[in-house]
């Protein structure tokens, strides 16, 4: 019997099992497919390996496929050692939990059979999935899921990609204005069909506007409020049709992409028989990241909320920690994201927006990239960073940045936020010239100093 048997082995399972087995645990860990999960094979690395090409201007365009591959195994390898490291089982197969409270017992069915193996505890991580709208065609080889197009060479590659000219991208979010914006950058038309009037729902809004802005600028056009009804093939391509507004919609694509949202893996694995407390569904923990069944954790995407692949890791730190009686806790108002776009954004904790529906009062500033001396000397003057501050003590609620480089300038805003720093504590400390950092401080000062 071991001591926790982990279900998913992306990038919150895979620390969840490393960790447990450190702090002596027996650890079995059950994943269906590849090691690393949707970000891993099909999300968050193979979109930066295309970034850093299309966008960053780090590397030739031509090989730029082998290059991700080459990029992707590595990482998968790297996932593998990790775990052989840690002295962690791995079993590739599709995991059947059979028995719930008390021993755990879990079936791993795989080519070559079945085995029961049976753990003290269990840990869910089993990710997300794409959703897929209801209409017709939506089967069609043309219409392609957010979480597969990216691993598409057909789509990205720049020697297989020449009959597709026109891609359509149902969504606003993360992954469809990712998308959009390199495809865009390939020399695509890319038209943008929103399930409302916003794009990136959950950032500030002065961000928002800016990547309103910036799409526009580009030539990229956007229809709001679509509701598609059917896709019919149109040669190798497709003619979808819909409503935007509530009038008839009608266009012509080589490729239509479903990038509106991700939902929780809860079916498959016996979780729907089981006792396990299933919220607006998803699977409902505790801070620990307890379920309601005792010896049962469940962390990353299938609990839920943001579907990061860092949460995930910490909400792994989470459950680990209450397993051997230690305490750790997430703070969700100091979870960093990021948007790989040109501007590139990164944001962490409140909203201007936010801040103001808790009833806080709060003080705002902002400093432009224009004014930064290394990103002029970088030619990518374009973006600002935006401070959201307590009123009565300049305590930083939120960051917010559009600009060069934001993902990287993001870790001294998380740790800023995350520590309850005030303005005044980064406006006073020393910041090395020229860097791209100076420009947090230039917001910071604008608040102590007016």
């Amino acid at each position: 019997m071991y001591d926790l048997a982990v279900i998913g082995g992306g990038p919150g399972g895979i620390r969840a099992a490393a960790l447990a087995s450190r702090r002596g645990m027996s650890v079995a860990l059950i994943e269906k497919d590849r090691l690393g999960g949707v970000c891993l094979n099909r999300g968050c690395i193979p979109t930066k390996a295309l970034y850093s090409h299309i966008i960053g201007g780090r590397g030739e365009r031509a090989g730029l496929w082998e290059r991700l591959e080459s990029v992707v195994e590595k990482l998968r390898q790297g996932s593998a050692t990790e775990l052989r490291m840690a002295k962690v089982k791995a079993y590739r197969g599709n995991a059947m939990v059979t028995q719930w409270e008390g021993e755990k017992k879990i079936i791993v069915r795989s080519d070559d059979g079945e085995e029961e193996i049976s753990a003290r505890r269990l840990l869910l991580a089993t990710g997300a999935r794409s959703v897929v709208p209801d209409f017709r065609g939506k089967d069609l080889p043309q219409v392609l899921t957010g979480d597969h197009a990216i691993v598409d060479p057909r789509l990205w590659d720049p020697e297989r990609n020449q009959k597709v000219n026109t891609v359509a991208v149902l969504g606003a979010g993360v992954i469809a204005i990712e998308m959009a914006m390199m495809l865009h950058e390939l020399g695509k038309r890319v038209i943008l069909l929103k399930h409302s009037d916003q794009v990136l729902r959950r950032l500030d809004g002065d961000l928002k506007k800016k990547v309103v802005q910036t799409l526009k600028k580009r030539g990229v056009p956007m229809s709001d409020y679509v509701r598609l009804s059917e896709a019919i093939p149109d040669g190798d391509g497709l003619l979808i049709r819909g409503t935007a507004k509530d009038e008839p919609f009608e266009e012509r694509c080589d490729r239509l992409l479903l990038a509106s949202s991700m939902t929780p893996v809860i079916e498959g694995f016996g979780l729907e028989k089981s006792p396990v407390r299933i919220e607006r569904g998803a699977i409902s923990v505790d801070e620990a990241m307890r379920t309601s069944v005792d010896g049962v954790w469940a962390i990353g995407d299938c609990t839920g909320g943001a579907m990061l692949a860092h949460l995930a890791e910490y909400h792994a730190q989470a459950a680990v920690e209450d397993m051997t009686g230690g305490v750790y806790r997430v703070d969700p108002d100091a979870v960093p994201a990021c948007v790989f776009i040109d501007p590139e954004i990164g944001t962490v904790g409140l909203t201007e927006e936010e801040a103001k529906a808790r009833g806080l009062e709060i003080v705002t500033a902002r400093a432009y990239f224009a004014a930064n001396g290394m990103a002029l000397a970088m030619g990518a003057g374009d973006g600002f960073i935006k401070v959201v501050a307590r009123a009565e003590d300049r305590v930083l609620l939120g960051i917010h940045i559009i600009g060069p480089e934001a993902a990287s300038v993001l870790g001294e805003a998380t740790l800023a936020v995350a520590k309850h720093m005030t303005a005044d504590d980064l406006a006073n400390t020393v910041h090395s010239h020229p860097t791209l950092c100076e420009c947090l401080r230039d917001a910071c000062r604008r608040l102590v100093e007016g």
